[in-house]
């Protein structure tokens, strides 16, 4: 299966973008047999959550980006996740 392009990854930004999260996921994983979380609800950012799923067939990586409004003034707070971000990049060995 050859890698994606640019083009076609930016394609796949603007499809994902659209999407609400578990859509999202769902259609990565469906997209390679081959895919792997690599993290999930990682903070990378100060106030941002990162999952990001490598597509190793489609030599691709794609970081879902979250943001978390919960109020900290109960004893059990709800946490509220927004789906705000799409990053699309290549892996290091796609030079497409």
């Amino acid at each position: 299966m050859p890698y994606l392009n640019e083009g076609e990854r930016r394609s796949l930004l603007d499809e994902l973008s659209g999407m609400r999260l578990w859509r999202a996921k769902f259609k990565l994983r469906l997209m390679d047999p081959k895919a792997r979380l690599l993290y999930m609800r990682n903070v990378q950012r100060s106030g941002e959550w990162h999952t990001r799923y490598v597509l190793e067939s489609l030599g691709t990586q794609v970081t879902l980006v979250e943001t978390n409004h919960a109020e900290n003034t109960q004893y059990r707070n709800k946490q509220k996740f927004e789906f705000v971000n799409v990053i699309v990049e290549p892996t290091a060995d796609n030079r497409g």
